[in-house]
């Protein structure tokens, strides 16, 4: 047989073309000129699971595809990846699009490639939120720390305060002098509470379940909050160097990008193990490239050997000793910057340091900005009637105390109580109920109040120091009412007793 007869002609070359693409498990097709000018069965059913969710609209995955492909051909840039999430009946699919440019005979295209990526970000999921878990065992100790401080000062300064209560004064002038001496210790222990809150906050920000939807973020902001949770591992090795350029905000999940650089800072901080204080830096550093924000994190470390470099974002890949690491913290680094649509990479050299570098796009102008709450003086209301449900008696008991003589406090310690209680009376101004609790918990007392006390949703208000469990982190995300995070002040219960009434 000849080489030309070998050769399929073109017309059998095209049909093979065309079944390959008909049977191709991914979506593929062509955008000229605003439209969708081929489709292969794969993209016609994956553009047609459901619509995608924007704020307050939502709209076609077509349409997002067709708006990215002319977006990539008016910029002339090569490539565009990212990933959405799409609202069906049958629930939520991540759908991953890439988009390249393609030139036939002058004509310019856009290849658009898609795949059900839902199984796959998943996975991710899971595989970052073992990793936080990870990197918050690593931390503990130095948290620990962070925390003893501020609670020392609590507890010292409440002894002080109560020594100076009990004891009897000497005359009216020692009185007025240990009135103040009360006066500066409950100040001192306010203020150290409130470093412990902030601390535990900033966890909660860390640990919190994935969100799957994408907001603006600022990084330097990020940033800050990612150090005073890395601190205690940083002061001990280093001096810490921030290089912030005011750069714009960036289209992502807030605590997912503090996973990478909280990762990246503990890895620079962990290469200064053996360094002096004299000459040991981690510095932070941000700026802008084209339609890019790019963080640099350095440390002066001894760096990466040549042979290591190439693999260090691969799983399971570690340089540290046994029992130090599992090697998953720049994998995840890695697949967290890439479904963000950006890139990380390294530069290091044996005895000279580490930069890694993520550069993330830039939020579209015009991204909203949550504006700061300003505080509205109102007249405070009294004579409210509260009940409390929470399994801790001794949060019942100071909001008891603080409320004593301005608003009647009924506490349940138990959600079951608190049904028998509204059972037998309903008519309170104000429902605060704790969400984990054992046998009844905060979400079955909800659901009971819907079904038997409509009236009172709208004052049904959630404490919560964190959901833990699956089915709460669910009921949360869906849940429109309102919610406070434990701790929370005596004013924030005030606020809301004067928006309810």
């Amino acid at each position: 047989m000849t080489a030309s007869s070998e050769a399929p002609d073109a017309a059998r070359a095209g049909a093979l073309l065309l079944a390959a693409l008909t049977a191709a498990p991914d979506g593929i097709g062509l955008v000229e000129n605003g439209r969708l000018i081929y489709a292969n069965p794969s993209l016609s059913a994956l553009l047609a699971v459901g619509r995608v969710a924007a704020g307050t609209r939502s709209f076609e995955p077509s349409t997002y595809l067709i708006d990215r492909a002319m977006l990539l051909l008016s910029r002339r840039e090569t490539r565009f990846t990212d990933r959405i999430i799409v609202e069906s009946d049958s629930g939520r699919r991540t759908l991953a699009f890439h988009i390249t440019r393609a030139d036939l005979d002058g004509r310019l295209l856009a290849a658009v490639f898609v795949r059900d990526a839902s199984e796959q970000a998943r996975a991710e999921e899971r595989l970052a939120r073992a990793d936080r878990l990870a990197s918050l065992g690593q931390l503990a100790a130095g948290v620990a720390h962070e925390v003893n401080n501020p609670l020392a000062c609590v507890l010292g300064n409440l002894d002080i305060a109560t020594e100076r209560l009990t004891a009897a004064p000497d005359s009216a002038e020692n009185l007025g002098e240990r009135r103040s001496e009360i006066a500066e210790a409950v100040a001192n222990a306010k203020e150290g509470a409130e470093r412990v809150r902030r601390i535990v906050r900033e966890l909660m920000a860390f640990s919190k379940p994935e969100v799957e939807g994408r907001e603006v973020v600022n990084v330097e902001s990020v940033l800050d909050s990612t150090v005073k949770l890395a601190w205690n591992e940083i002061r001990h090795r280093a001096r810490l160097l921030k290089r912030y350029s005011g750069v714009s905000l960036v289209r992502g999940d807030e605590a997912r990008i503090g996973q990478v650089f909280l990762n990246l800072i503990m890895n620079a901080a962990y290469a200064l193990e053996a360094r002096t204080n004299a000459d040991a830096e981690i510095a932070l550093a941000t700026s802008e490239e084209g339609d890019r924000v790019v963080v640099e994190i350095s440390d002066t470390g001894a760096g990466i050997a040549d042979e290591d470099l190439p693999h260090v974002f691969e799983p399971f890949f570690t340089t540290k000793a046994a029992g130090k690491g599992m090697g998953l913290g720049l994998a995840i680094c890695q697949s967290i910057v890439l479904a963000h649509g950006g890139n990380i990479a390294v530069e290091s050299r044996r005895g000279g340091g580490s930069t890694f570098r993520v550069a993330l796009p830039r939020a579209r102008a015009g991204a909203a900005v949550p504006a700061p709450s300003v505080e509205v003086e109102r007249p405070r209301t009294t004579g409210a009637r509260i009940l409390v449900v929470d399994d801790e008696p001794l949060l019942g008991q100071t909001l008891s105390f603080a409320f004593r003589g301005k608003h009647e406090v009924i506490v349940a310690v138990s959600g079951r109580e608190a049904l028998a209680r509204l059972a037998v009376d309903s008519r309170y101004d104000l429902v605060l109920c704790d969400l984990m609790m054992p046998d009844v918990s905060g979400q079955n007392v909800f659901e009971a109040v819907r079904r038997d006390h409509p009236e009172l949703l709208s004052r049904f208000v959630f404490m919560t120091g964190g959901a833990f469990t699956e089915r709460a982190q669910e009921f949360l995300e869906q849940h429109s009412g309102r919610t406070i995070e434990k701790p929370f002040s005596m004013t924030e219960i005030e606020r809301v007793l004067d928006e309810l009434r």
